[in-house]
């Protein structure tokens, strides 16, 4: 009877203890795991690491601990170890979905840091194939697709998406962009399909016909067929739809008016965009380059006195009309000289305001479609 008695003690001993020990591991494990939480609210990163690894030591269970751990290995400049850590997690079968996503998210920015796109894009993949409605993933994919400059997986990423996170604008872009690129393709062992990039770029138009990059990319291939009447016919289009992209297409619709004997009506093209739109300044100096080279000096003069006004902290009016001014020769050259060193224009987002030393059809930082304007 002792010993049945003895046995019956033992066994109830035993249940609670697998019923409270694995409580009690949890409840160590929490105090480290909120001192690396404060840590981190205190932006006091090594302290962070290392109360996240007394957690993680305690319960390797605390996958949230786990990942912070390789965010901060990430932060302070080892993405390696980031990947290490987070990539552990992938194979436990315990993962729940929202932990998986989590995981896989910190592994998207591990590669990231690490300059390596492809891998990236792969666990985004992985995310769309949980979540297929995760506009945050797509989003994200796109954004390192555009990066990338590939656009054709653009499109596909793009068309499988659901019909609230469709922008027609955009999709047009990502056609003509595509097609840019393969016509810019050097030659290899099979001939350039020129159909099949023509085709690509009537599809940009056809999907959204106000397209800037559309229209741009489509005079820029007419141009390489010969057809003037087309470049000019694209030019056009962009240049009454969007006035202020005319600097995209200024050079071209210069040549091709001098080409086609009619050069006279870019001058009344410039002067109603300039009249329209005086901050155009882009237009405002070709149209006093054109009205200088007429002789028409005083016209060209007011064109940069009222820029001048316009921008007042801008060197480049002013040195333009002193240069108009001047009558020695000498300084003549020494202002073209400073004027030239200065020549280079620069690009403004007008959604995050990121300045840009060159143009480009989407943002480097915010990855705004068709953002940036010239600035002076």
């Amino acid at each position: 009877m002792t010993a049945l008695i003895i046995i019956i003690i033992a066994l109830v001993a035993f249940i609670l203890y697998l019923l409270f020990y694995p409580s009690k591991k949890k409840i160590f494990s929490h105090q480290p795991y909120l001192e690396a939480l404060a840590a981190l609210l205190d932006n006091n990163d090594d302290l962070a690491v290392k109360k996240l690894k007394e957690a993680v030591y305690i319960d390797t269970n605390l996958v949230d601990a786990y990942i912070k751990l390789g965010n901060l290995y990430r932060k302070k400049g080892n993405p390696q170890r980031a990947i290490q850590i987070h990539q552990s997690l992938t194979v436990r079968p315990t993962l729940k979905k929202d932990e998986e996503k989590k995981v896989y998210y910190a592994l998207v920015d591990d590669y990231v840091a690490d300059k390596r796109p492809n891998k990236a894009t792969s666990f985004l993949k992985e995310l769309l194939k949980i979540d297929k409605n995760d506009r945050q993933a797509r989003t994200i994919l796109l954004n390192i697709l555009e990066d990338m400059g590939n656009f054709a997986d653009c499109i596909v990423t793009y068309e499988e998406g659901s019909p609230e996170f469709k922008d027609e604008r955009r999709r047009a872009f990502y056609y003509a962009a595509m097609a840019n690129n393969r016509a810019k393709e050097p030659p290899g062992d099979e001939p350039v399909d020129e159909k099949e990039i023509a085709n690509l770029y009537k599809k940009a138009l056809k999907i959204f016909p106000d397209s800037i990059a559309g229209l741009y990319y489509m005079a820029e291939y007419m141009k390489t067929t010969g057809d003037l009447k087309k470049v000019k016919d694209y030019c056009l289009k962009l240049v009454h739809r969007y006035p202020d992209f005319t600097f995209l297409v200024q050079h071209n619709l210069e040549k091709v008016f001098y080409d086609l004997g009619s050069f006279d009506e870019i001058v009344t093209l410039y002067e109603r965009i300039f009249n329209q739109n005086p901050r155009n300044f882009t237009v405002g100096f070709a149209l006093a380059d054109l009205n200088e080279k007429k002789n028409e000096i005083e016209a060209a003069k007011d064109i940069f006195r009222k820029l001048g006004d316009i921008y007042p902290r801008s060197l480049k009016p002013k040195l333009r009309l002193l240069k108009l001014t001047a009558e020695d020769k000498q300084l003549k050259r020494e202002l073209t000289d400073i004027d030239k060193s200065i020549a280079d224009t620069k690009y403004l987002c007008n959604v995050c305001h990121l300045e840009a030393g060159k143009f480009t059809f989407i943002c480097p930082r915010c990855h705004s479609l068709e953002s940036l304007y010239p600035a002076l």
